[in-house]
């Protein structure tokens, strides 16, 4: 779902309208408000004059310190990261080939032996089924995606000496395994890492 701003934008004396649309969802996993947002992306265009007919309250220190925009002195002179720009730009070639390059493609399973779990060449054709729920999963997020990598990171910790039974990628995907491990916080990776047991999964409601 979206939230649709247009807001008027003025540039040598021509009046344009600028389309800001917010899926909940960015705002949900990166706990920004509508105002948050809409402040960044009309300083990323270089509206600054629009600033001053709209009635915004961006939490500016929070969004620096989460390393989304360096704050200057005046709007002109703030400078609009790329880990903001990736909420709406992204690749998802690069993506994929991301996550082909992070989640193992083999391992020693226990009685079975080596176990292929998915080409090496992102764009294989064995890989095509996986690419494609992928693609519906993320559908081109950069911040989707950093979230599913960073809980597969969590469960390749936590699973170091269980990787004999790691699934197959396209299986993994498709059972969205990696929301198990969105909760885990470092100390219960880092627990259940050093004693080789599977995770104990725990939710914040």
């Amino acid at each position: 779902m979206y939230i649709c701003i247009n807001v008027p934008f003025n540039c040598k004396r021509i009046l344009y309208n600028m389309k800001i649309e917010i899926e909940f969802d960015v705002l949900t996993d990166t706990k920004m408000s509508a105002d948050d947002y809409t402040y960044l992306y009309i300083i990323y265009k270089k509206g600054f004059t629009l600033l001053n007919n709209l009635n915004l309250k961006p939490d500016l220190e929070r969004l620096q310190r989460e390393g989304y925009v360096k704050l200057g002195e005046s709007p002109a002179s703030h400078t609009i990261r790329q880990e903001f720009i990736d909420l709406f730009i992204s690749d998802f070639d690069a993506m994929f080939t991301e996550l082909c390059g992070t989640y193992p493609f083999k391992v020693n399973s226990p009685g079975r032996g080596v176990r292929v779990l998915h080409a090496i060449d992102p764009d294989a054709k064995s890989n095509v089924k996986a690419k494609n729920k992928y693609k519906s999963i993320v559908a081109g997020k950069a911040h989707k995606h950093r979230s599913i990598m960073n809980c597969l990171d969590k469960q390749l910790t936590v699973d170091k000496h269980n990787l004999g039974y790691l699934q197959n990628l396209e299986v993994w995907l498709n059972n969205h395994t990696w929301e198990k491990y969105e909760n885990l916080n470092e100390q219960q990776q880092t627990e259940n890492g050093e004693q080789g047991q599977r995770p104990r999964i725990t939710r914040t409601l």
